[in-house]
C-alpha cells in the first residue's frame, strides 16, 4: 500500500470539464477567434492553457497570454464552480486519511483555483496539501509534483504513486521516478494511454479505490 498519492485534479478528482469549455469559448470569443473545432475535451482539459493555445490553436506568446486572461475572467468567477467531484471520490479520499495515507493534489491549475474547488466539493479535508502553478504561471506538472515530494523527506521507492488522466501526469511522474496510476474515467484518451504506457490503469473510481486501498 502507498504511503503517499499524489492526484491530479481535473478529469481525477472532479469533472470540469464544463467550466474550463465554457471559460475557453467566452475567451476566444472575446479575442473574435472561432471556437469550431477547438472546444473537444481531450484539448482544452488537462494541458496548461498557454500550452495549448499556442501549440494546438496556433497562437503567438502574447495572444496565448491574452487568451488566458480572457478566460481567467470567466473561470474565476464562474468556470471554477462548474464542477464536481467525481462519484465516490470524497469517500475516497476519507478512507485513505483513516488508513493512514497522505494524500496530496498536484495540478497544472492555478493553486489558487484549486484551493477553492477543493474546499467548495469537499475535497480539501482529506488532503495534506494543494500545489499548482501561480496565474499564468508555467510551472511544469514536474516541478508541481517535486514541491510536494520535497517536503516529505527521504523515502523508498513505492512509497508514493501519481494518479491523473493525460499524458503530462505520466511524463511528470517519469521525471521524478513515480509510479503512474492513469485514470480511464478522465479526458484523456486510449491513444494517449497506449502512446504513453502507465504502470497501471483504472476503469472506475472503483477500480482505483482498490488499487490506493488495497481492496
Amino acid at each position: 500500500m502507498y504511503k503517499y498519492v499524489l492526484f491530479d485534479l481535473d478529469g481525477t478528482l472532479t469533472d470540469s470539464k464544463d467550466g474550463i469549455i465554457n471559460s475557453v469559448a467566452y475567451a476566444l470569443k472575446k479575442m473574435g477567434e472561432s471556437t469550431e473545432g477547438r472546444l473537444d475535451q481531450h484539448t482544452v482539459v488537462g494541458p496548461p492553457l498557454l500550452t495549448t493555445f499556442e501549440e494546438v490553436y496556433g497562437f503567438s506568446p502574447e495572444k496565448a497570454k491574452q487568451t488566458y486572461a480572457y478566460f481567467q475572467e470567466r473561470y474565476s468567477t464562474i468556470g471554477k464552480f462548474e464542477n464536481r467531484a467525481f462519484d465516490g471520490i470524497v469517500p475516497m479520499l476519507k478512507a485513505m486519511q483513516e488508513a493512514g495515507i497522505h494524500s496530496f493534489v498536484a495540478t497544472s491549475k492555478p493553486q489558487v483555483h484549486a484551493e477553492a474547488i477543493c474546499q467548495k466539493f469537499g475535497i480539501a479535508p482529506y488532503v495534506d496539501a494543494i500545489a499548482g502553478p501561480a496565474v499564468g504561471g508555467t510551472d511544469t506538472k514536474a516541478d508541481v509534483m517535486r514541491r510536494i515530494l520535497k517536503g516529505l523527506g527521504p523515502m523508498e521507492k513505492g512509497d508514493a504513486v501519481m494518479v491523473g488522466d493525460r499524458r503530462f501526469d505520466i511524463l511528470g511522474a517519469r521525471e521524478l521516478g513515480l509510479p503512474v496510476i492513469y485514470v480511464l474515467y478522465g479526458y484523456g484518451s486510449d491513444a494517449e494511454r497506449q502512446a504513453f504506457k502507465p504502470d497501471f490503469t483504472a476503469a472506475t473510481v472503483e477500480e482505483l479505490r482498490g488499487l490506493l486501498l488495497g481492496k
